[in-house]
């Protein structure tokens, strides 16, 4: 019989992994060999479950250990999808972008190029402190919470203050405005046209005040926590909160920058018609002043501690740098910086004379007088001392001037010449007696704010509109004390 050779047919339809393993499939779905080796198989029908029953495996039998196909095909599964998420329309894959909050952003930017240089010192330029305000400041802020949040909000309020500007002279007509503004009151103009603002002052305000609130929550936690690792940055937080109370403007009809005081004039029950006999403030820590808190830190902590690392700048400085500015501190600074000198001498005099020959009024409330006399008298001596420090004592100096003509100089502590530091001096006592509607302390408070306006516009911007607002509150306040407080 003649043999019959039947044709080969070679099929191409056998599923991945046999292909790979170079065997034959029998196209089953799923076929028997990815069944036996528990391996996903290519020809799995979609109705079929894509878990497989793990074939028990027997006694190894004689001949070359079987390659482990399980791993091979997740490593051939990974390198796939490797491959797919490498082009465009593999996006599901990725991680999500961040998002980029613009308005802090705009805000942080804003206070390293704009309100730096009003924290930086002298318009020459103080390149220790602007890199302390640009560079530390910021830095400070990423290892803690609070100091971020106070300097995005004292930028913020600086927003709102030019963005305020900017909608003043828009209102007022441009040419009107600029033929009655002065040099200060320009160079706040210019920059309120050169500051691209975003958003209007309502919603800088806004922003202001959340940061704020953030920040003085976390201060406050911190505050119960003082460390030698937080000292530096709590020293930091109180003063953007002394800024940042500045710049907040008035809380009130009856807020006087150094307290709160109540518009029904309190009760001597309460104790806040002035101090307590013993001496002690009876108005509680509610009424300490804000500057208080930079206070609080300097008798905390060591110098050595609070000026560490990249607080460093604000720290004591060598002796030689303290006599050369001392040298240069020996002119007033109305005179060092050119702004026109008050005639101060006069006013202040006579306000000291009044206050120690004429000070009966907290007698005839029931209240010791010579803890009150000797508490306005205080103060009364040490915002002398600023005045003299800023324009000067009226003296003749012989062989240096002419005959009859006057001269202006200081002889005092450079330290006199900062405005804060009579607020960072101030006593407790003061602060009752200006609650209590004291009417001397009163008087006295009304005399600081005067200098508040020394450098209104562009450099004091914080201090914008306060002048305004203790003088006229105090002068609502002395109504009822007598005509002889208000001549």
């Amino acid at each position: 019989m003649k043999r019959t050779i039947r044709p080969h047919r070679k099929s191409r339809a056998g599923c991945g992994a046999c292909k790979r393993r170079k065997v034959k499939c029998d196209e089953k779905k799923p076929c028997s060999n990815c069944v036996r080796f528990s391996l996903p198989c290519t020809l799995t029908s979609d109705d079929a479950p894509l878990n497989y029953a793990t074939v028990p495996v027997g006694r190894r039998g004689r001949g070359r250990p079987r390659k482990t196909w399980t791993g091979e095909f997740k490593r051939h599964s990974m390198i796939s999808s490797t491959s797919a998420s490498d082009s465009p329309t593999a996006s599901p894959v990725d991680p999500p972008v961040p998002t980029i909050d613009p308005d802090n952003a705009e805000v942080l930017v804003h206070f390293i190029t704009a309100v730096t240089p009003t924290l930086a010192g002298d318009d020459d330029g103080n390149p220790a402190m602007r890199q302390f305000w640009t560079r530390n400041v910021p830095h400070i802020g990423l290892s803690h919470g609070f100091v971020l949040h106070l300097l995005l909000a004292l930028a913020a309020f600086h927003l709102a203050y030019v963005a305020g500007e900017h909608e003043r002279q828009a209102g007022s007509g441009s040419a009107t405005a600029s033929a009655n503004h002065d040099d200060e009151e320009e160079a706040v103009l210019d920059m309120a046209a050169r500051v691209f603002l975003r958003r209007s002052r309502d919603d800088y305000l806004s922003l202001a005040r959340r940061h704020l609130t953030a920040g003085l929550a976390g201060f406050t936690a911190q505050l119960s926590q003082p460390a030698p690792d937080n000292g530096g940055a709590l020293y930091l937080g109180a003063v953007l909160t002394s800024y940042c109370t500045f710049a907040a403007g008035p809380t009130g009809a009856f807020d006087l920058l150094v307290c709160t005081i109540d518009d029904s004039g309190g009760s001597d029950e309460t104790g806040m018609n002035g101090p307590a006999q013993d001496g002690s403030s009876p108005c509680g820590s509610s009424s300490m002043p804000f500057v208080y808190g930079v206070r609080l830190m300097n008798e905390s902590f060591a110098p050595d501690v609070l000026f560490a690392g990249p607080m460093a700048p604000l720290g004591p400085r060598p002796v030689r740098e303290e006599e050369e500015d001392d040298t240069l501190m020996r002119q007033p600074v109305c005179v060092r910086e050119g702004f026109p000198r008050l005639d101060w001498e006069a006013a202040l005099d006579g306000l000291r004379r009044f206050v120690t020959t004429g000070h009966s009024s907290p007698s005839s409330r029931g209240v010791e007088a010579a803890p009150v006399l000797l508490a306005v008298t205080e103060m009364l001596d040490c915002l002398i001392e600023i005045y003299a420090a800023i324009y000067g004592r009226r003296r003749r100096r012989s062989g240096e001037t002419a005959e009859g003509e006057e001269a202006f100089g200081y002889d005092g502590p450079a330290a006199n010449q900062f405005v804060f530091g009579w607020l960072y001096r101030m006593c407790l006592q003061f602060v009752a007696c200006v609650r209590g509607r004291e009417p001397h302390a009163l008087l006295v408070l009304a005399y600081y704010a005067v200098l508040l306006n020394r450098h209104a516009g562009q450099k004091w911007w914080y201090a914008d509109g306060w002048r305004e607002h203790i003088l006229s509150r105090i002068n609502t306040l002395l109504v009822d004390a007598g005509e002889e407080f208000r001549s």
